[in-house]
């Protein structure tokens, strides 16, 4: 027992000399053992404690600038917002409602004084009592208000509040409504103008001898006045080339422009510039050539696989120009032997063929900026032109024919309560005829509704089975379309 108890002893007193020779051996200094004991112990406590690195000890860093910020490129293409809603697009109309801007009520509120307006001066007769002419001032407005209700169920009825900005669609409306009817207005004059001179000249030059007396740019307006009746294919060349082909032209390419000028549509493709090398010496230089290009998207940007947009834009500029000729027609039509002007107001309203024929120049646009489709400006405006050709042949008039004595060919259709004194056969060979009018109509609105869609799915395929495969998907276009054909064939 006195062993074991004096074993640890031993050990320890051991260890005490092995620290102890281990202390003369470390110290810098050639001093004793109990100063290089003492010395190991302090710099066993200081490198125990915690404190500033030393200069040596620390190793300089090299300077690294800071990261530049993120360069955020804002794509052109997008469909802009207003500075609230940047970020959030409404979900609901309710919603989209309580976004309408001070200017977008502005415009709104000038669209309706001026309607106002419109419908005091249109009194007729203008000498009537104060107390009477209120009343027939206060009529004009409920006739043209008729004439709203079929455009506003139908802009209801396609408008998307999660994809369109509703000031966008007032300020295209505002826009076509106002500078879009004048614009085409005047420029409908000219191009009468220089066709007419142009078939007369042609097939009754004898029309020119009255140019000494009357200017001839005024010439082809002022034939009744002046007692000269020309010839009828001569009056029948000038109306189809002026009415039917011409018109149509410049109202379709009009609305184009406004929605091109009003808003930015987003799309996945545009068009560039294709630069030709320098020819060589004796052959003609090439012009360069526009083709369609990719958009190149920032990260965690989607591609456009909704048309809708389009088709709102396209209809509001379409909205624009028919109610503001339709108004001044139906105010054109106040006078007491005017018969049904209730009903011709409200027909005239809903009658859509500035609806479709806007619809399909929508559709052709979203083709080729959304599917990348090459397609020239004429051939995207050709459908509605030919269908709005088709509707000024049948009866309706263009922006710059004034005058609405005859509202019932217009609209292909008489109240039925009108006198009429046809036979039989006559009732029936023009009842046919406008039914089979309707039917073309109805075959443009499922043609709209059915390419809506479609479109609608070959860009969500574009950007999900053909994604970076522009060339497999074109030829999958081209196979469909002449497997159609031969279907038809």
């Amino acid at each position: 027992a006195a062993a074991g108890r004096t074993a640890p002893k031993t050990g320890n007193a051991q260890r005490g000399r092995d620290r102890d020779s281990s202390a003369e051996t470390a110290s810098p200094r050639g001093g004793t053992g109990e100063e290089g004991a003492s010395s190991a112990r302090q710099g066993q406590q200081r490198q125990a404690q915690p404190g500033p690195p030393t200069a040596a000890a620390v190793m300089p860093l090299p300077m690294v600038p800071p990261p530049p910020p993120p360069q955020v490129i804002m794509n052109p293409y997008e469909v802009s917002l207003v500075p609230e809603q940047q970020g959030h697009y409404p979900v609901s109309l309710a919603e989209a409602g309580t976004m309408i801007t001070f200017d977008s009520i502005q415009k709104l509120s000038l669209v309706i004084i001026g309607a106002c307006l419109l419908c005091y001066c249109a009194v007729s007769p203008r000498t009537l009592p104060v107390v009477q002419y209120n009343l027939r001032f206060n009529e004009n407005m409920r006739i043209a208000a008729l004439a709203t209700i079929g455009p506003i169920l139908t802009f209801l009825s396609v408008f998307d509040a999660a994809t369109n900005d509703v000031n966008e669609a007032i300020g295209t409306f505002y826009a076509s409504f106002t500078v879009g009817y004048v614009g085409a207005f005047a420029l409908e004059v000219l191009v009468t103008t220089a066709l007419r001179l142009a078939v007369f000249a042609l097939w009754e030059p004898a029309i020119f001898d009255l140019t000494p007396e009357v200017p001839t740019v005024v010439l082809p307006w002022v034939l009744r006045e002046h007692k000269y009746r020309p010839k009828r294919i001569t009056l029948f060349a000038a109306d189809f080339a002026t009415s039917c082909v011409a018109a149509p032209i410049v109202e379709e390419w009009m609305k184009l422009k406004i929605v091109q000028l009003c808003v930015r549509l987003p799309r996945n493709f545009q068009r560039c510039t294709k630069k030709n090398g320098n020819s060589k010496k004796g052959k003609k230089r090439k012009k360069n050539k526009l083709r369609l290009e990719p958009i190149p998207r920032k990260p965690g940007e989607q591609d456009v696989t909704n048309i809708n947009p389009y088709v709102t834009q396209m209809l509001v500029a379409s909205l624009g120009l028919k109610l503001c000729d339709a108004t001044r027609r139906i105010l054109m039509y106040t006078k007491r032997t005017d018969a049904d002007k209730s009903f011709y107001a409200f027909f005239r309203g809903v009658l859509p063929i500035h609806e479709l024929c806007g619809t399909m120049t929508a559709l052709e646009l979203a083709k080729r900026d959304v599917l990348g489709v090459e397609m020239p400006t004429w051939r995207m405006l050709l459908p509605a032109v030919v269908i709005h050709g088709m509707a000024n042949f049948k009866g309706l008039k263009p922006i710059f024919k004034w005058n609405s004595s005859t509202p019932w060919s217009e609209l292909q259709l008489s109240p039925w309560n009108a006198a009429d004194d046809s036979t039989l056969s006559q009732i029936v060979t023009k009842g046919f005829a406008k039914f089979m009018w309707w039917v073309v109509l109805g075959r443009v609105l499922g043609y709209c509704i059915k390419n809506y869609y479609l479109i609608g799915r070959r860009a969500v395929k574009l950007t999900t089975t053909y994604a970076g495969k522009r060339a497999a998907f074109s030829a999958e276009l081209v196979a469909h379309d002449q497997l159609k054909k031969r279907k038809k064939d």
